[in-house]
Formats: C-alpha cells, structure tokens, sequence
C-alpha cells in the first residue's frame, strides 16, 4: 500500500542536514522493516517522543506525512539501538584504557568511518518499481543512465539537487497502485485541504482524473484518455501556483497559509492524513490513473519549472513504458 509514502525527498535532506551522523546500510535496512511493523502495531507516537525529547526538529517531518515521519525517527533510532558504523553505541564513558604497546596501524580499523557511496543508477532494460505487497507489480524500462530507484517509496528519480521546486533540476516518478475498491479524496482545495475532503470518494480513473480537473489551485489540465501497457486510464496534468515562491523561505513558511502548512493533492478513504503533497511553488505533476483488473494505478511524473526539456520527456517515456502484472 502505498499510504504516506512521499517522493519528497524531504527524509533525505533531513538526514543529510540533522541525523547524526551517516547511517550504515544495515541501519536502513532493518529500520525500515521495523517502520513497516510500527505501524502495523501503532507504536510511532512514542519513537517520536522519544525524538522530540533528543530536540530534533521535529516540524520539518510534518509535510511528509505520519508513516514517512516514522521512517526517520526508526533511522535514528535505530542507529543508536544497532550500533554506530564503527561498532560503538554512541553514548557512555569509555573506561581509561590499560598502557599497551602501540598497535600497527590497521585499515580495517578506522576510527572514522567513510561516508556511504551515493546510490550507483539502475541499469538499462526493465525495472520492478513496486514492492512484492503492492497489488500490482509496476515494471518500467530504463531506457537511460543515471535513474536511482527509490524503494521504500515506489519511485525513481534522477538528478535531484536537494532543492525544491521551481529551482529542483531534477525529475521522479512515483508507481503507486492501490486494491481494487479504494476511495480516494481528490481535495476541492489543495492548500485547505482537511476542510474540502468530498463527501463521496472517487474510485475509478474516471472519477479521479475529473475531481482533479474541478480541483481549486492546481490549474489541471482536461483529462485525457491514455492507454499505458495494454491498461485504459485518464491522464491529468496539476500545478502548484508560483504565489507559493517565497524567497529564502522554508517549504513550511512557503505554504503557511495552508493546512498544516502543506498543499496537499489527495488522500485516501480510511486513512488519516493526506497521501500526496507538493514540495514546491511552479511542481508539476502528470498523472496517468489506471485501471489495471480492478486495482488503481497511479504513475506520477513530478518535475519543476527548472528541470530541463529533455529531461522532462525522459520521464514521460518512462512512465509510459510501464507494464503490469501480479
């Protein structure tokens, strides 16, 4: 299920910016499998007390949603409860150690450990983009170099500067599908969005791509009949305004206005919170919304004003190679 997953690569950038310290790939991946039973079990409310009481920042985790806040707070976490890259616990007093003759020097024993090698690109030729819960199984082909897979969201990306829209250069897209029967909240207004939820959901492509079209502040474009791996759907085009551009701002006092500070594109029935939001003023995001047996099939291809042309068809490429299967 893809519920408060967010391509906002907000996690990242908090990380890089406050986590202390870089995390060692065991760390991510056993937090994330711990995330994943979290909030099965609804105990997330005390990992992030136990982070405000560290006195991490905890509003820069509001716009990414509860279940993506959980991710961050099980890194840290979960660093101190594993072990910091170097074997230690990383708190309490090391007993004075006892006169030794002077080791060699060892390699393997730096005290300093090497910060993580960024993510190599996939290679070309299909790509799974779903994980093996997800309803459908999402294959793309990787047609060119430099796209990173973003599994713990159901996403690619390239080139992503850590900016946010209009200045992000970059391009990602989210391959979200959802069980057949889902209803979703296409908000009437993307930045008062927990008072304009509809009263009856929208369930197929047809219902979602119109609530999109009658969506205050996105500027949507009609929807569009589209066919993507043998699959019929709608596809729908939104902006966030450029009012939203405030120099030198945070994206919180960017969308101050808004509710809780996000601006928000839909949700889903039965779940509390938002499911998308916008990272920027000028993001774009073309939806083809599927039908796939049943399930829905949202492939969203974000990208910002700077984000270059030849990029931009990349990723429209990209989404419409997808194919499907269970």
């Amino acid at each position: 299920m893809p519920t408060d997953r967010q391509l906002d690569q907000t996690i990242s950038r908090w990380l890089e910016a406050e986590a202390p310290g870089p995390l060692p790939d065991r760390v991510l991946g056993a937090t994330f499998e711990r995330t994943r039973k979290v909030r099965q079990q609804g105990r997330w409310r005390a990992l992030l007390a136990r982070l405000h009481m560290k006195g991490f920042a905890m509003n820069k985790l509001v716009p990414i949603g509860l279940g993506a806040a959980a991710v961050v707070v099980a890194l840290v976490i979960g660093a101190q409860l594993l072990g910091t890259p170097n074997g230690g616990t990383g708190s309490g007093a090391s007993p004075s150690p006892e006169p030794t003759a002077t080791p060699e020097p060892s390699v393997a024993g730096s005290a300093t450990p090497e910060p993580s090698a960024p993510a190599a690109g996939l290679e070309l030729g299909p790509f799974v983009a779903t994980g093996t819960d997800d309803p459908v199984q999402i294959t793309v082909n990787i047609a060119s170099s430099g796209w990173v897979p973003l599994p713990a969201f159901d996403a690619l990306h390239k080139n992503d500067d850590g900016l946010d829209s209009p200045e992000y250069v970059g391009a990602a897209l989210l391959a979200w599908a959802w069980p057949a029967g889902t209803g979703f909240n296409v908000y009437g207004d993307p930045c008062q969005w927990s008072t304009t939820v509809p009263e009856t959901p929208a369930t197929t492509p047809d219902e979602i791509a119109a609530a999109f079209a009658a969506q205050a502040a996105s500027d949507a474009t009609a929807p569009v009949d589209v066919t993507v791996g043998g699959f019929a759907g709608k596809a729908v085009t939104l902006h966030v305004p450029m009012a939203y551009d405030v120099p030198n701002a945070t994206r919180e006092e960017k969308f101050a206005d808004c509710d809780n500070d996000v601006f928000a594109f839909y949700g889903v029935e039965g779940e509390s919170g938002e499911v998308r939001n916008a990272q920027g003023a000028g993001q774009v995001d073309e939806l083809w919304i599927l039908d796939v047996d049943g399930s829905i099939v949202i492939l969203d291809a974000t990208y910002s004003p700077a984000t270059p042309n030849e990029l931009v068809e990349e990723l429209r490429t990209l989404a419409e190679s997808a194919t499907f299967g269970n």
